[in-house]
């Protein structure tokens, strides 16, 4: 028969207080570098993911900067382009450089015809007469256009589209046409003959964007279009023209020296506890018409 009062033999007893919390205390130590580890891992990740997005978002605006500066002044070349400005006339050309802004930073502005073209089916005598075209086909109402004849070029807004007969219409309600009876800089003697080239004419520009969006930020807008948002985190935007004697500049006085266009992006990360993380994309191009 069992005696009541005997003591429990070791084997059978329970974990006194102080082994009990010795093993919570090393199982809270080891819980603590297993949730460590865990959540420095993910901050990793979330950085690289983070660098990585930034690194894709300036790469496409890099190629889409890159595929239209490849196409700048296509129809017309290097030729500056005329428009009508109250007070008087000035030029356009295909890349239109401008230095200056924070940080150092460049904006550019591109003019090309790669979307719509035709051809005049009638001559155009002077500037404030509408432009008679053998297709309206891909034109519309406060389009710019550009009608050239390879020899000089001028730049006109539509006010009105007439399918019967083919006529873009150029009123002075535009500020980008000139008044009835106006001139402009270049006209060609005669104007322009049956047969020369009319082009609808992308206008778009780059620059950077320091306040809108919160985060510096790559913006392209087209003309009579809103902003497009490009890349965020871009620290610097520069464009640098290699010349064809192999200096590079930011700001060439004669873009007929110039042989490639070279845009460079930069980003910034902000990363707590560490430096920022820098990085670049940029690309090498040469207009075809160039």
């Amino acid at each position: 028969m069992t005696n009541p009062m005997r003591k429990p033999r070791a084997a059978q007893r329970g974990m006194s207080l102080v082994e009990l919390m010795v093993a919570l205390t090393v199982m809270s130590l080891v819980l603590v570098a297993v949730f460590s580890t865990f959540f420095r891992s993910q901050r990793v990740g979330q950085t690289m993911i983070s660098a990585a997005n930034l690194r894709q978002g300036a790469r496409g605006a890099c190629q889409l900067l890159e595929r239209e500066l490849r196409m700048a002044g296509s129809g017309w070349g290097r030729i500056g382009v005329d428009r009508y400005k109250p007070g008087g006339t000035d030029s356009v050309f295909a890349v239109n450089f401008g230095s200056g802004g924070a940080a150092l930073c460049d904006s550019v502005t591109i003019l090309g015809g790669w979307t719509a073209a035709t051809t005049l089916r009638a001559g155009m005598a002077t500037p404030s007469t509408a432009i008679p075209v053998l297709s309206t086909a891909g034109f519309a109402v406060n389009d710019l256009v550009v009608v050239t004849n390879g020899a000089s070029a001028h730049m006109f807004r539509v006010t009105a589209v007439q399918a019967s007969p083919g006529q873009l219409t150029n009123s002075s309600t535009s500020s980008y046409n000139p008044p009835s009876g106006g001139t402009l800089a270049n006209w060609p003697a005669g104007g322009y003959a049956t047969g020369a080239q009319v082009y609808r004419a992308s206008w778009v520009s780059y620059r950077l964007d320091s306040t809108t969006y919160g985060r510096p930020s790559l913006i392209r807008r087209e003309f009579g279009g809103s902003p497009q948002l490009l890349a965020y985190d871009v620290s610097r935007f520069q464009m640098r023209y290699r010349m064809q004697d192999g200096t590079t500049t930011r700001s060439p006085s004669d873009l007929d020296m110039v042989d490639e266009v070279v845009p460079v992006l930069w980003t910034r990360q902000t990363i707590p506890g560490r430096a920022a993380q820098v990085d670049s994309v940029w690309a090498a191009v040469r207009p075809r018409t160039f």
